[in-house]
């Protein structure tokens, strides 16, 4: 016997119709009747309300059926959508159309997503509901990897092969996890989406990161004697190495610094939307030492549309900055993944040498977190001598 309080109170129809139970893995009521022929066919409806609480349903479900006799169901798609949670097709639309980033970092996030969602269930990521956005949905995606990578690794190969498993699950999770972020909730506006607090919180254990090599100072040293021939055989690769070693930017960001960037001493590696330019971790102003800024600019001349980095145009910026830099590099720095990237974190430990905290080196780096900071320089600090006060520093001069 039908549940009279499940009775839908509809005037287009006689007929009793009653609020359906949800089916497995959902929690909210349905509607199924049969709708009138449309061309001599007739069809079963069955429709999400979209909620659990039976009055909310009971009139959405009314919305609905009056929808089906009056106009054949096109009313009843706005309802659908509105009350329906959205797909994972319909979040990473949105995503995409609104993200202010680099469209590598977009597509990295997005492929990220649809691998996890379609590790676990099986078919179009795009046709899934946001529904299966889970902490558990993240802790069995890292349960299945880590089974697949004991599955092909030796005895001699297993620990490295965990290793790299690791860190890239977790970086597959942080980069779908970045599409939810708090701050990138104004992007589905309009969308009914479930609690992502759990999805969005959830992490994966990653490996035990070695504290990094410090740099061979000898090497160094040679380094820099030879950079005034540098400067004179290949300019490009000269400015790219001061904007490596000195203000610690990153390839892409040498590859499109340009001189309007440079304002009251600082470069901005900001957000430049009509230069297609979106920096990778935090924007900020990176301040440059005087004689650095003035090295730098000494080459303008041979440079072309403005841009720091001398080159007819961005594939000769690039083939400097990532090839012929690392290379000149690579003759001192050796048994890196990264040579011209070393630089980068030297700066940052010079920085900490020459007594900045470890939030003014998250700051001159752009870490998005100072965990991250940390995880790279807190051990520099371990043997720093802490200060005394004397008689005469109570009261700042």
């Amino acid at each position: 016997m039908k549940d009279p309080r499940l009775l839908i109170p509809v005037r287009c129809t006689t007929r009793k119709i009653f609020l359906q139970h949800p089916p497995k893995g959902r929690n909210d009521w349905h509607v199924r009747f049969t709708a009138p022929a449309v061309d001599g066919s007739r069809r079963e409806i069955f429709r999400s309300t979209g909620t659990k609480e039976i009055a909310a349903a009971k009139r959405i479900a009314a919305q609905i059926i009056d929808s089906f006799w009056n106009d054949a169901g096109r009313g009843a798609e706005p309802l659908k959508l509105r009350n329906d949670n959205a797909t994972i097709g319909q979040l990473i639309e949105r995503y995409e159309r609104n993200a202010v980033q680099r469209p590598r970092t977009i597509r990295g996030n997005v492929r990220s997503l649809r691998l996890i969602v379609r590790t676990i269930h099986n078919g179009d990521p795009n046709d899934k509901p946001t529904t299966v956005l889970t902490s558990n949905l993240i802790r069995e995606f890292e349960k299945r990897r880590l089974q697949k990578a004991e599955q092909r690794a030796t005895g001699s190969t297993r620990a490295t092969v965990i290793h790299r498993t690791r860190n890239s699950t977790a970086s597959f999770v942080r980069q779908a996890r970045s599409i939810v972020a708090m701050r990138k909730m104004k992007f589905y506006e309009g969308l009914k989406l479930p609690d992502l607090a759990a999805f969005r919180g959830e992490s994966v254990e990653t490996p035990h990161r070695s504290l990094p090599r410090p740099l061979d100072m000898k090497a160094l040293s040679a380094m820099e004697a030879a950079t005034p021939k540098l400067a004179s055989e290949d300019p490009a690769v000269y400015v790219a190495h001061l904007l490596f070693s000195r203000l610690g930017l990153r390839n892409i960001e040498i590859v499109n610094a340009r001189t309007h960037w440079i304002s009251d001493g600082s470069i901005g590696i900001i957000n430049r939307v009509e230069e297609n330019f979106f920096p990778k971790g935090c924007e900020g102003w990176v301040p440059i030492a005087p004689d650095v800024l003035a090295e730098i600019i000494r080459f303008q001349p041979v440079a072309t549309e403005s841009y720091l980095v001398p080159g007819r145009n961005q594939t000769e910026r690039h083939e400097a900055v990532y090839r012929r830099h690392s290379n000149w590099v690579g003759q001192w720095i050796k048994d890196y993944a990264k040579t011209s990237y070393e630089l980068r974190r030297y700066a940052g430990s010079r920085l900490l040498d020459m007594g900045a905290s470890i939030f003014e080196v998250r700051d001159f780096l752009r870490h998005r977190d100072v965990q991250t900071t940390q995880q790279w320089y807190a051990y520099r600090l371990q043997n720093r001598q802490l200060r005394t006060i004397g008689m005469n520093d109570l009261i700042p001069q």
